[in-house]
């Protein structure tokens, strides 16, 4: 009980952290979009769009490989952690290094591609560089969650985001620095928290030497994770590349504030995510797993597209009030790219069974078939819908992976989720943000189906099978 406490108030902590990290970058943009015209606002997400696709070739599944070796090395003492730890930075700085330079003489044809020459390669280097330095500060943070230490991972990245909103500004306000200030801040931010993290961390490092003996066993594990960080990549970011061809960078600015405004439910759901994790391990090995399953999956489905309807319903005046005025219209791409949060933290819950079978290699090649179906999407209604279609392409795309997983799972270990009940939540949710983006927030039809469809989406999250469930949970506490 007291392990379960203890994850549970790490959870708080780190939900804590992510709400405030990301709410500094919500927060600023009134004056980002004041700032940055559309279409040098699209110039940066497309930009960053390039250097997420960097950061994915330069985690490698490190990460992973850090966090399975690193208890596996605890019973050999700290020495031979810091080796690890110490060997998947140093090949960081080197392989990543040399990734970042190579990628770095590539700008003239990604400029000449993407941006009409607009840019020099000034912009490309210090926006790779930056994504090379989060990497960096990334794998000193991750070592205080291995050893359940929140505080400084959170107050580690906070900095990091605080500092960086802090050196954008001053580098684009006072010294007229543009699109090259936003990167140039993001780097010298990330690059400080890096260095700090690090120090905190130090116990960790072992420079002595390169610890070169460990990187093919880091490599053989890494490796295999890299097409599924690729795959998710592509589900995140088809639409940025499809909107930026088909459209250019004005309607991607467009697009993207309204990505930003999507990322409240984002925000939630990562809470979810982090405290619902390690509660579905403890359920897959017990007696009433399945049942736990099946009440959280209606809580979390009716509770969370009555978000995805009030997010939809209000975010008319949200970006009426917190953007300029060229910006407005990205409202109508908010409720739809708020389902792509839902159902990804909805995959914890419907994955179940492929993560008790140990059927790891199933869910990537579920996760790159949806990817090349979210392409597809997005070639077929950008052109001719915008930023409208990115959106419903990238719903779409995570809708059926998440029916996909579900119906592999239930195969691999029969949980009994109520489909009928999910998808009837999931069809009130649809039919009421499809009235939100086509009748406007304030039409009277508009404002009653929305309060029908939240009053029947909470109604049906707990239900009598619910309600019972709870009831006999809290009987089993007491007793």
């Amino acid at each position: 009980m007291s392990r379960l406490s203890q994850l549970g108030k790490d959870s708080v902590v780190y939900g804590l952290g992510a709400v405030l990290a990301k709410g500094i970058g919500f927060v600023l943009l009134p004056v980002f979009t004041r700032i940055f015209s559309p279409a040098e606002f699209g110039a940066i997400e497309m930009l960053s769009t390039i250097a997420a696709l960097l950061s994915a070739v330069l985690v490698m599944g490190m990460d992973s490989a850090q966090s399975f070796y690193f208890f596996e090395q605890r019973d050999r003492g700290r020495a031979a952690q810091a080796q690890l730890v110490s060997a998947i930075l140093q090949w960081r700085l080197l392989g990543g290094g040399a990734i970042v330079a190579l990628a770095t003489l590539t700008a003239p044809l990604l400029n000449a591609a993407f941006f009409e020459g607009r840019l020099s390669w000034h912009h490309f280097a210090a926006a790779f560089v930056a994504a090379l330095f989060m990497q960096v500060m990334s794998q000193s943070v991750e070592i205080f969650r291995l050893l359940y230490r929140p505080w400084p991972y959170v107050l580690v990245t906070l900095a990091q985001a605080a500092s960086a909103a802090g050196t954008v500004l001053l580098l684009v306000l006072v010294f007229d620095q543009g699109i090259l200030g936003y990167f140039v801040g993001s780097l010298l931010a990330s690059a400080g928290a890096a260095a700090v993290g690090w120090y905190l961390a130090r116990d960790y490092l072992r420079f002595e030497t390169l610890h070169t003996a460990w990187w093919p066993r880091l490599l053989r594990f890494g490796a295999p994770l890299v097409p599924a960080g690729m795959a998710m990549y592509v589900m995140n970011t088809a639409d940025r590349w499809f909107i930026q061809r088909y459209h250019g960078d004005s309607a991607l600015g467009v697009y993207a504030v309204g990505a930003k405004f999507a990322l409240v439910m984002a925000l939630a759901i990562e809470t979810f995510r982090k405290a619902w994790w390690p509660i579905a391990m403890d359920a897959m090995h017990s007696d009433d797993g399945p049942e736990t399953f099946r009440v959280i999956a209606r809580l979390f489905m009716g509770i969370g597209v009555a978000a995805v309807v009030y997010l939809a319903f209000l975010s008319p005046w949200l970006v009426a009030w917190l953007t300029a005025p060229e910006y407005h219209e990205g409202w109508k791409v908010v409720g739809v790219l708020a389902w792509q949060s839902l159902f990804y933290g909805f995959y914890l819950v419907a994955s179940a069974g492929i993560w008790k079978a140990e059927r790891t290699h199933v869910a990537m090649m579920l996760m790159a078939a949806a990817a090349l179906l979210n392409a597809a999407l997005n070639w077929v209604l950008v052109p001719s819908l915008g930023g409208l279609g990115a959106a419903i392409a990238t719903a779409l795309s995570y809708l059926v992976w998440i029916v996909a997983s579900i119906s592999v799972s239930e195969r691999l270990w029969p949980v009994g989720f109520p489909m009928l009940l999910l998808g009837m939540q999931v069809a009130i949710g649809v039919v009421a943000v499809t009235c939100v983006t086509a009748w406007g927030a304030r039409s009277g039809w508009t404002v009653l189906v929305v309060h029908v469809a939240v009053a029947l989406l909470l109604w049906s999250a707990i239900g009598a099978q619910g309600r019972a469930y709870l009831t006999r949970r809290r009987g089993t506490a007491h007793g």
